[in-house]
């Protein structure tokens, strides 16, 4: 497994079953307080407690620089924050914990989990707190924000932040200075990829395998559902009631990806690149020319020693269409929350004050349009990231994958047959053929 499946933010989710999710939720589905009942507990006398998955040092300092201005700003408001690292099982934790009664008042949510979250009634509605808030309103929102954050018409969750994925290709500047390519652009195509990894995969000693590869990449849903969408395919048919894997614009994607790493050998094989702990471990140790990577990569990459690199958009498919997955970083409020209205303010506050703050160290688009400009700075620039703004207003350039609480154990049965795909025992018409029955029982099952 590599190192971007186990420690990926939305890797983590897919540790629970999606019949388990149901259950847990389902467990508990108490009368939601509205907003201006703030419960038992007042403003005056308040804890507040907040579950946090996957933080970096970095973005922890930001985090304990709002919770202190917080609570300097409400006397008598007290946060608990409770923080799980990468590779700990966040949603199976939150599920016990609702399920026994006890969630935190406020915790973090991402795509395609707000619309489940919130029909088995664990998660406030937050109208009513936008139609009375003197700060934010709807309004106020991007319309990607409430796309993402909605259920029936009603926002469920406040974005903090949402990036595509994989946004960049990473390259080394050295490498294409030294053999005299030029630089990678936006405009790129997987085709130019490949002609680039041509150049840059070399093996000096003749012993039949490389010491410099020239592209590598991780291998999880978000990649693969980068590259089927933009290639004109999908996992589901339009109405999600069966598999369109088998489809021949998604098995072209798989299998040009796949053919790169095992006819082509110009990209690490899934073996290799665990032994060098992932894909972005590998392009820092200057073993890889190439690497398609996250917005989270940004700050080890800046922290990286004697690594000369820089970054455009990922690139798009050879018939020219790019299409993202959206990252969805967002929070919720639990439907027991005995301070709603103090939950609120925290959200909205957290918003406001930590999304400018973190653009260096890991950008986002902000989900509020006053946020905007906070996008528009040295590191996105350097990056490449400026055309995102325009580009993500476009209708169907970002998506989240379907199958709402089925997709993790959806994505698991895909995921298990394209392992074999890009170790090269299996071609991806194969594989396709093998994980849609399966694919198609799931989606069948109540």
């Amino acid at each position: 497994m590599s190192a971007q499946r186990q420690f990926s933010r939305r890797r983590l989710l897919q540790v629970l079953g999606a019949g388990s999710a149901g259950l847990a939720l389902a467990a508990c589905t108490p009368v939601a307080p509205q907003a201006g009942q703030a419960g038992s507990e007042t403003a005056a006398e308040s804890e507040l407690s907040v579950l946090v998955c996957c933080y970096a040092p970095p973005d922890l300092e930001v985090r304990n620089q709002v919770n202190a201005d917080f609570e300097a700003a409400r006397p008598g408001v007290r946060l608990a924050q409770e923080l799980l690292p990468a590779g700990q099982n966040y949603f199976e934790k939150l599920q016990t914990l609702i399920a026994a009664g006890t969630p935190p008042d406020v915790f973090d949510m991402w795509e395609g989990y707000v619309q489940p979250y919130a029909a088995n009634g664990a998660i406030l509605n937050l109208d009513p707190f936008l139609e009375s808030d003197p700060r934010l309103s709807k309004d106020d929102l991007l319309p990607a924000a409430i796309d993402g954050g909605s259920w029936q018409d009603h926002l469920y969750a406040l974005l903090i932040g949402f990036i595509p994925g994989p946004v960049s290709l990473y390259y080394n500047i050295d490498h294409f200075d030294e053999a005299g390519v030029a630089a990678p652009t936006a405009e790129w195509r997987w085709e130019d990829v490949h002609s680039a990894a041509q150049t840059f995969t070399q093996d000096t000693n003749s012993d039949g395998t490389p010491d410099r590869w020239g592209v590598a990449f991780d291998l999880w849903f978000v990649p693969w559902l980068h590259w089927i969408w933009s290639n004109g395919g999908d996992v589901f048919n339009r109405d999600e009631t069966a598999c369109a894997l088998t489809d021949a614009p998604s098995v072209e994607a798989l299998q040009w990806w796949a053919d790169l790493v095992n006819v082509d050998r110009l990209a690490l094989a899934p073996s290799l690149l665990a032994s060098m702990q992932g894909g972005l471990n590998a392009f820092q140790t200057g073993l890889v020319s190439m690497y398609l990577g996250n917005a989270w990569d940004v700050g080890t990459l800046k922290s990286a020693q004697d690594l000369n690199w820089k970054a455009v958009l990922s690139p798009t498919a050879n018939n020219g269409n790019r299409v993202w997955y959206m990252h969805f970083q967002c929070w919720a409020i639990s439907s027991q929350a005995e301070a709603p209205d103090i939950a609120w303010e925290y959200i909205r506050d957290f918003t406001f004050a930590y999304e400018p703050a973190i653009q260096e160290i890991a950008p986002t688009i902000p989900g509020i349009k006053e946020l905007l400009p906070s996008f528009d700075n040295e590191t996105t620039r350097e990056l490449g990231y400026q055309p995102l703004l325009d580009l993500v207003t476009q209708p169907g350039i970002l998506r989240i994958p379907g199958g709402g609480e089925k997709w993790d154990k959806i994505s698991g049965l895909i995921q298990a047959e394209l392992d074999l795909v890009f170790a090269g025992e299996k071609s991806a018409a194969d594989a396709a053929a093998a994980a849609c029955p399966k694919v198609d029982e799931e989606l069948a099952r109540a």
